[in-house]
């Protein structure tokens, strides 16, 4: 009785998921913040090595705002498959300095204290890409994306030229079963 019951929950689940048009998230990948000059443009690029079809969604976030800039979501096929897409989301360093609409009543929160504290110069925007892997709840096939930021300035004839690759890597959670580091005490006494 109780796998019939198990079944019965594992196909309620699934056809709620169908019903919602939405694939749950399997992981997520983020990059380092980076600044973004002027006259420069920020390419995200993801790629699927996996044995399965993903969708990914792709987003530019204002560090200093936490406003999206700019986003895209794509199907990217399994490697090898010869289905290709467009994977890529390109904005501009001027999108990323540009204030997001409503952010008059937007309160500072931990991610502009943590990285904007007047360090980096008013003519410079702090960015973070991310990519949002999502697949099928009942897909067995292993997914796999990697991704990239291409920051790419014009070189001394105007042509553009990639200055700068930032990777994107996995994004983890206490949850995932990834180790936690937590500072020590300073005080040097342990309850």
């Amino acid at each position: 009785m109780k796998s019939g019951a198990g079944w019965l929950c594992l196909s309620v689940a699934c056809a709620a998921s169908m019903w919602a048009g939405q694939k749950p998230v399997s992981y997520r990948l983020a990059s380092l913040p980076a600044s973004a000059e002027q006259g420069q443009e920020l390419i995200l690029c993801a790629a699927n090595v996996g044995t399965g079809p993903v969708d990914v969604s792709l987003e530019f976030i204002n560090v200093k705002t936490g406003g999206v800039v700019a986003e895209k979501t794509v199907s990217l096929a399994p490697l090898g498959s010869g289905a290709a897409g467009q994977p890529c989301l390109t904005t501009s360093a001027e999108a990323v300095a540009a204030p997001v609409p409503n952010s008059a009543a937007r309160v500072p929160g931990a991610m502009e204290s943590s990285f904007a504290s007047g360090t980096v110069a008013d003519a410079q925007a702090l960015v973070v890409g991310v990519a949002i892997v999502r697949k099928a709840l009942l897909s067995f096939r292993e997914a796999q994306v990697t991704a990239s930021i291409q920051v790419i300035a014009p070189d001394a004839n105007g042509a553009m030229r990639t200055v700068e690759t930032i990777p994107l890597s996995r994004a983890t959670h206490p949850s995932d079963g990834a180790p936690v580091y937590a500072p020590a005490p300073s005080n040097g006494h342990h309850k």
